[in-house]
C-alpha cells in the first residue's frame, strides 16, 4: 500500500511539473512596406509596458537573420513565451478579447505580416 501511494504521489508531482513547463511561440514574420525593424521594436517595446501593466505572463523578443540564407533582411522570428501553459492560454485569451490588445495588434500588424507559428513546450 505505501508503495502504491507513493508511486501516485510521485505521478502527481510529475503531472504538475509538466502543466506548468515554459511555453514558447515563434511566428515567422515579414516587415510591412516602407517599414523597419526600428517599428517593430517599437511595437514590442509598447507591447512590454501594456502587459505589465495588465498582469500579462507573456514576453516577445525578436530574432533577426545574421547567417541564415532562409530568411531574407527583411524577415525575422517573434519569440513569445509564458512560464506555464495556464499563463499562455490566459495571454492568448486576453489578446484576443481586450480593447487594448487589439490597439497593440493593428500596431504589429502595420509594422509587419507574421505567420501563425509554432507553439512548443519545455521538457524541463
Amino acid at each position: 500500500m505505501k508503495r502504491r501511494f507513493a508511486l501516485i504521489f510521485l505521478c502527481l508531482i510529475w503531472s504538475a511539473a509538466q502543466a506548468s513547463a515554459e511555453v514558447m511561440h515563434y511566428s515567422k514574420c515579414q516587415l510591412a512596406e516602407g517599414k523597419t525593424m526600428a517599428d517593430v521594436q517599437a511595437w514590442v517595446d509598447d507591447w512590454r509596458v501594456l502587459s505589465k501593466a495588465n498582469g500579462i505572463d507573456y514576453r516577445i523578443r525578436l530574432l533577426v537573420p545574421h547567417a541564415d540564407n532562409d530568411l531574407g533582411a527583411d524577415e525575422f522570428f517573434l519569440e513569445g513565451g509564458s512560464s506555464t501553459l495556464q499563463s499562455h492560454a490566459a495571454a492568448w485569451d486576453w489578446w484576443y478579447t481586450s480593447d487594448e490588445a487589439a490597439k497593440s495588434a493593428t500596431q504589429l500588424n502595420a509594422a509587419a505580416s507574421c505567420a501563425s507559428g509554432a507553439i512548443y513546450r519545455s521538457t524541463d
